[in-house]
């Protein structure tokens, strides 16, 4: 989980810049955490797997999504 060291405004990224198979870091019920994107989901959005959990999540826009994990 990052909580610290980066900027609260960090901007979203974009819909077009998402791409299934890779890892970001994602807003994930308050907590940023990584998360990889396993799919498309048929309700939109995409289908993911939080790292840290193991847990199966669904990123509705690419608005939660921060930056690429391996992006330092």
């Amino acid at each position: 989980m990052f909580r610290a060291g980066w900027p609260l405004n960090e901007a979203a990224m974009k819909k077009r810049e998402i791409e299934v198979g890779n890892t970001y870091i994602a807003k994930v019920s308050g907590v940023l955490a990584k998360v990889r994107i396993t799919g498309e989901s048929p309700y939109g959005g995409w289908r993911g797997k939080n790292l840290a959990t193991g847990r199966e999540v669904r990123i509705r826009s690419a608005a939660r999504l921060r930056r690429p994990a391996n992006e330092q």
